[in-house]
């Protein structure tokens, strides 16, 4: 009997809290549930995420291919990346709260995320506003959130395809062509569909693209 006691103590003090720990990380690691959460996580005003599931299909990119074996798999660990309009740049992870007690080169801890490069004119709050409502939940796997214009991007595993809707206020409330709009966005993109509406005070653009394109942003969608 003492026997199975010391077993079960063992068990409690070393097994246990890893299990726990197990659990945890298992419930919390992931992307954002949608696009509500990624703006109700920034620390940022105005920022660009990056959500989980695109940083897993990024690590794979060929660009990354001299990064060491662990970085690459450490990125499992990360929820999605801000980065602020004036250089901050930003980490959600599980446990990232620790860092208070901790400190990991030069990180600090804020509004929940861990940041580097901290400018302190990116730092508030990012509000739901009627650009980002317009922006289905789902399309959050990259989002941009500016003052002016919102851009959501849905990465479809399953048909392979690339969805990006973006959401801008008219300069000066002047008119829009939206025919023209569309046209242009045909021409200087590769995408495969586009619809232009214009919702008043706004535009409303749909973009769709065949395969997993990972790199609409840099090459000027925008």
């Amino acid at each position: 009997m003492k026997y199975m006691k010391k077993i079960v103590l063992f068990l409690i003090i070393n097994i246990l809290p890893i299990l726990i720990l197990g659990l945890y990380l298992y419930a919390n690691i992931g992307g954002a549930e949608d696009v509500k959460e990624v703006i109700e996580n920034s620390p940022f005003k105005e920022f660009t995420y990056i959500d989980h599931k695109t940083l897993m299909m990024l690590k794979n990119d060929v660009n990354l291919k001299n990064m060491p074996e662990f970085y690459k798999e450490s990125i499992i660990l990360i929820n999605g990346i801000y980065i602020g309009n004036h250089g901050s740049f930003g980490i959600k992870i599980p446990l990232g709260f620790l860092i208070k007690y901790i400190p990991i080169d030069n990180f600090k801890y804020y509004n929940g995320v861990l940041i580097k490069n901290l400018n302190e004119d990116d730092l508030g709050k990012a509000e739901m506003n009627d650009l980002v409502n317009t922006i289905p939940p789902n399309y959050k796997d990259v989002l941009i959130y500016r003052e002016n214009y919102t851009i959501g991007i849905y990465y479809d595993l399953n048909s392979n395809k690339t969805y990006l809707i973006e959401v801008f206020r008219k300069p000066n409330n002047q008119e829009i062509d939206t025919e023209k709009l569309r046209n242009e966005l045909l021409q200087k993109t590769n995408a495969v569909d586009c619809n232009v509406v214009d919702m008043g005070d706004k535009v409303y653009v749909y973009l769709e693209f065949n395969g997993i394109d990972l790199n609409l942003i840099n090459n000027g969608i925008t």
